[in-house]
């Protein structure tokens, strides 16, 4: 059998996820920002894919089974809008020397 949404579980989620593409997602300021995020999230693949040990022990684990680029690739797409701009700071982003 099928696994699916439930018909008023279905209906709410469509509203909701044509409200989003139509007011957030394809607004001016949104596709202005498009190109950064995604150089942003190759960044981070790119740089995951080479350093597997620096994933959290689960991505490690699954690096080591399937392949770095594939822990790379699960452990960004679980991440965050926020959490992904935090761990690309801390990798990329020069601390201040001085303050």
């Amino acid at each position: 059998e099928a696994v699916k949404m439930a018909d008023d579980v279905f209906f709410f989620f469509y509203r909701l996820h044509s409200f989003m593409f139509k007011y957030v997602y394809t607004t001016t300021v949104c596709k202005s920002e498009e190109g950064k995020a995604e150089s942003m999230i190759k960044e981070l693949f790119r740089y995951f894919s080479r350093n597997p040990n620096s994933m959290p022990e689960f991505y490690y684990e699954i690096a080591k089974k399937e392949g770095p680029e594939r822990a790379a690739c699960d452990y960004i797409s679980g991440m965050s809008d926020s959490y992904s701009l935090k761990i690309f700071n801390q990798l990329f982003v020069p601390k201040t020397w001085v303050d």
